[in-house]
């Protein structure tokens, strides 16, 4: 009797371990299939910032951090570009049919990427939604769609030493108060006459290898009145870039270096001469401040300025690096739920942080002690805030910029300013019209 007790027992324990078995078994199944599931809606992010291990970084860890939640909608892997070919690449893929899901672009490119098919509109509903939390200069738009959305914005300003404004009875100008055209023309002709500067204004002439001239001289251009092209259409720069306010701009442009304010070549690194001392006033990106705080130990002595009004308001440069989704995604659902997940404010701090950029919500702003009110940078909020004017949101930006840059260099070593802007205004509008507009169909 007893031992058909014990043999009963070992029948009910190895049922319970067989059992026991059965359900480990189905909940690995469970978990294999789920992960098979996943790596079955891999997607691909393309990023330009293999150079910069700071934002490279951030990127892998917010990549890192959708795959472990458990709302994801697919496996998002990572492939680093140096920044130098990265557009390259992506043109070259697209020609070749082989785009990733998610590419990042830089923000004026974002309508020619549209237009050419590299980029798609994102639809997601709660994306769009948290896309009206950012600001208006993280965001990339064309024919009324986002496009792409980022992490922080850059702009431009004026950098000075407070203590040499003082002495030479310069008045520090404000956002709220920036110097008007003649304070701007007073300031450089005290510099110079002080003789403490070979060339007192340094405003990065010698990059004229890239769209700075577009992406800096360009709202000095709307500050006197006129435009790269007209945005009503976009179809012609016909009487903005070759009008009256136009032929002034591109004048005080050449006068600068008649004057002997600033030098039409330039330095290579307008920052590190400026902390230097080799100029007494600076107009660069907000990424001066970096070199500034890094190197400048008088760095309390030097402020940041708006840009003059020329007449026609302040105007600052703006935009920067943006995410956006390729219209051949295998997965769209993940590629946009991946977006609206590294759109968290604790991402978007570590972003722009990583470079030292303007934070894209108030949220992300306030996570970041520099840009909190009172912050070292949060002049450049403020200035990014009420006067960036973005970069024309049109394909055909790139071969604007490119004329406009050959134009201004021309005329800042002598040519005619009206000659000179009447050849690019036809330049551009026959670049318009042979690829019929830039409208897609």
């Amino acid at each position: 009797m007893r031992m058909n007790k014990k043999r009963s027992l070992i029948r009910l324990i190895a049922g319970i371990v067989a059992l026991s078995g059965m359900v480990s078994l189905s909940g690995c199944g469970e978990a294999a299939r789920q992960e098979a599931k996943m790596q079955g809606n891999e997607i691909t992010l393309w990023t330009h910032t293999a150079g910069s291990e700071a934002e490279l970084s951030t990127v892998e860890d917010i990549v890192a951090d959708y795959n472990s939640s458990p709302d994801r909608k697919g496996t998002v892997k990572i492939q680093s570009f140096p920044q130098s070919s990265y557009n390259d690449s992506v043109i070259s893929a697209s020609t070749a049919g082989n785009l990733p899901c998610l590419v990042d672009v830089d923000q004026p490119n974002t309508p020619y990427w549209g237009w050419a098919n590299i980029l798609a509109p994102l639809t997601d509903k709660a994306l769009l939604k948290r896309t009206n939390q950012l600001i208006g200069s993280a965001k990339g738009t064309w024919n009324k769609q986002i496009y792409t959305v980022g992490y922080f914005d850059a702009t431009t300003a004026l950098f000075a030493r407070k203590s040499v404004l003082k002495d030479l009875g310069i008045r520090v100008a404000t956002v709220d108060r920036p110097w008007t055209k003649a304070e701007m023309d007073d300031a450089l002709a005290k510099m110079k006459a002080s003789g403490h500067w070979a060339y007192p204004f340094e405003m990065g002439t010698a990059d004229n290898k890239t769209e700075w001239y577009a992406y800096a001289y360009a709202p000095i251009l709307q500050s006197f009145g006129g435009d790269l092209v007209n945005r009503k259409d976009y179809q012609t720069s016909q009487g903005v870039l070759n009008g009256p306010e136009a032929i002034e701009f591109a004048n005080w442009m050449r006068s600068l270096v008649e004057h002997g304010y600033i030098n039409s070549k330039g330095g290579s690194d307008t920052a590190l001469d400026f902390v230097n001392k080799k100029s007494g006033l600076l107009y660069g990106g907000i990424w001066t401040m970096s070199t500034v705080q890094k190197y400048a130990k008088d760095s309390d002595d030097i402020v940041a300025m708006p840009m003059a009004d020329f007449g026609h308001g302040s105007v600052a440069g703006g935009g920067s690096w943006t995410v956006g989704m390729t219209p051949t995604c295998n997965n769209k659902e993940a590629a946009m739920s991946y977006i609206r997940f590294s759109l968290k404010d604790k991402y978007i701090a570590r972003m722009a942080k990583a470079g030292m950029n303007i934070p894209a919500t108030v949220g992300a702003q306030n996570l970041i002690p520099e840009f909190e009110p009172g912050g070292s940078m949060q002049i450049f909020t403020k200035i990014s805030s009420k006067y960036v004017k973005m970069r024309p949101e049109t394909p055909a930006y790139n071969f604007i910029s490119t004329e406009f840059r050959k134009t201004i260099g021309d005329i800042m070593n002598g040519s005619d300013a009206a000659s000179g802007l009447n050849k690019a205004v036809n330049h551009i509008d026959g670049n318009i019209k042979g690829a019929d507009g830039y409208i897609k169909k």
